[in-house]
C-alpha cells in the first residue's frame, strides 16, 4: 500500500522527471494507476482543501474524494488534510493510528515524514 505526500512529490525538484512538470494531484493519481504500482491501493495526501472546481469550492464531505486512474486501480484516493492543516500532520496521524503501519510504502522527501514512517 502506498501513502504519498502528494504536494511534496509534485513540487520538489528532481522527484519526477522534467517532462512531468506541472502535474497536479489528479495527474499524479493517474500516473500511479499506469505504473508498476497500479495494483496497490494508494492514498495521496494533499495539504489544505481541494482546488475549486467549476466555480465552487469543495468542502465538507467532498474534502476527501476518490480519483480513479485509467480504470486499472480500484483504490487510489486523494485525501485533503482540511482547512489550515498540512499533509504531514495527517500522514503522521494515519501512520500512528494504523496497527499495521509497516504495510505502507511512504513516498516523501520530507524528513519529518520519513522519521514518522521509520517509527
Amino acid at each position: 500500500m502506498l501513502l504519498i505526500d502528494a504536494y511534496n512529490v509534485l513540487h520538489v525538484q528532481g522527484v519526477l522527471p522534467s517532462h512531468l512538470a506541472g502535474l497536479d494531484a489528479e495527474g499524479l493519481a493517474r500516473l500511479i494507476g499506469m505504473s508498476r504500482f497500479s495494483r496497490s491501493p494508494a492514498v495521496l495526501v494533499c495539504d489544505g482543501t481541494p482546488p475549486r472546481r467549476a466555480g465552487r469550492s469543495l468542502t465538507g464531505a467532498d474534502a476527501a474524494w476518490m480519483a480513479r486512474a485509467a480504470g486499472k486501480t480500484p483504490d487510489i484516493r486523494l485525501v485533503y488534510a482540511g482547512p489550515g492543516r498540512d499533509a504531514d500532520s495527517l500522514i503522521e496521524e494515519m501512520l500512528a493510528a494504523d496497527s499495521a503501519a509497516r504495510r505502507w510504502t511512504v513516498g516523501s522527501s520530507d524528513h519529518r515524514i520519513r522519521r514518522a514512517a521509520s517509527r
